[in-house]
């Protein structure tokens, strides 16, 4: 994930989370090139009729909240080329109980325009920017069970897992071995059809770039060649990998192993890097981790890779004493509502700046040349980091 996309996400996160008292938090969306004299005509019009909402304090937030937006808008002569998306509104846990004004600026064209008037912020557009443009397809099946999955960037999204009534193959009493058999390959043909319309289904989508099959033995192969996959999808296949298993340790195991079919896959790329660390972490090699240590390595230009962990939810706080002037940094996981006292004077410290620790710690590393790569928490790996060693490292040029 590039620097961009980061602060992009979080940002998201953040107005998730954010809630009104009732349907009066507004979305507005506003795609490139369209008319925004529209929009505020619109705006106006849903002002007129929030006058009959019978909540005083809802027909407030909401009349608030539109103007807030009508004047927004008033400074925006034409539409950006992305467009617009702004949010307004009273939201809960704000001590003020002032109307906020939200606005994102968006990495790709808005698709809509939309107005949503409700309890919290619609994200959807925006959150679907965030999704990969190159999805692979993942399958494994035998003649037992079969696993359908996406993998989008380093996330796994498991589809389906399916078994089959494909009898062993054995004996039943009071048949001759040669119908017995000719039932079973009946049964499997059925049961490969039925996995191959579902995959088929699911792989058919344009967003959808390659697929490979895995599983144990000949399988694999029997069913590729047999074209129980629609033309498109068997277009799109980029080969076959052994694996020990056909459900979602198989999925997994697939998804490990597709880096022989595609180069540069992230999540490949990414496990690689981890366990790189690990192994230089665990003897004293070339590596380091922990905010302090890290950050004095940053310091001497010592991190070759500086890691960081998408889901480390610290902040930067910047404090200020308004006696004496002196300030003080203090690394928080929500921000206080007490942050202390100053050491020197006594006085209540005030906060002068906030900043999230990943762009903090992410800019140190850019200014002194270091690469830095964002971890997700989508593989085992990834979680691992983040659990046991904070979700801050490094691996080092030297010692």
């Amino acid at each position: 994930m590039e620097k961009q996309d980061y602060k992009f996400k979080r940002k998201l996160d953040e107005m998730k989370k954010m809630k009104g008292q009732g349907t009066e938090l507004i979305t507005i969306y506003i795609p490139p090139d369209y008319n925004i004299h529209e929009v505020v005509g619109k705006l106006r019009d849903e002002s007129g009729q929030a006058m009959n909402i019978k909540s005083k304090q809802t027909k407030k937030n909401v009349t608030g909240a539109i103007d807030r937006l009508l004047h927004a808008l008033k400074g925006i002569k034409k539409t950006p080329s992305n467009g617009i998306a702004l949010f307004a509104g009273n939201v809960s846990g704000n001590p003020s109980g002032k109307i906020e004004l939200f606005s994102i600026d968006p990495p790709q064209p808005v698709p809509i325009q939309a107005y949503r008037c409700d309890s919290s912020f619609f994200l959807d557009p925006l959150e679907r920017m965030l999704e990969p443009k190159k999805v692979y397809g993942l399958m494994t099946l035998d003649r037992r069970e079969a696993a359908i999955a996406l993998l989008k960037g380093k996330r796994i999204d498991i589809v389906k897992t399916l078994n089959s009534q494909v009898p062993g193959k054995h004996r039943a009493g009071g048949q001759s071995s040669v119908r017995f058999e000719r039932l079973i390959e009946i049964a499997a043909h059925e049961w490969f059809k039925k996995i191959g319309e579902i995959a088929s289904k699911t792989f058919d989508e344009s967003r959808v770039v390659g697929v490979i099959l895995g599983g144990p033995g000949p399988t694999k192969e029997f069913f590729l060649n047999e074209d129980y996959l629609s033309a498109v999808t068997k277009r799109k296949v980029l080969g076959t990998i052994d694996t020990g298993y056909t459900d979602e340790f198989g999925i997994k195991e697939l998804s490990e192993k597709s880096g022989q079919l595609i180069e540069g896959l992230e999540v490949v790329k990414e496990k690689e890097l981890i366990n790189n660390f690990f192994k230089e972490a665990s003897v004293g090699g070339l590596a380091t981790y922990g905010l302090k240590e890290v950050m004095q390595a940053i310091t001497f230009g010592k991190v070759k890779i500086l890691l960081l962990s998408e889901d480390l939810e610290k902040k930067k706080l910047t404090l200020e004493c308004p006696q004496c002037g002196k300030k003080q940094e203090k690394i928080v996981e929500h921000s206080p509502s007490n942050i202390g006292k100053c050491a020197s004077c006594g006085a209540p410290l005030i906060e002068d700046e906030e900043e999230d620790l990943v762009e903090y710690l992410m800019e140190l590393a850019e200014g002194t040349g270091s690469e830095v790569e964002l971890i997700s928490t989508e593989t085992q790996e990834g979680e691992q980091f983040l659990k046991s060693f904070g979700g801050i490292g490094a691996l080092l040029r030297f010692k």
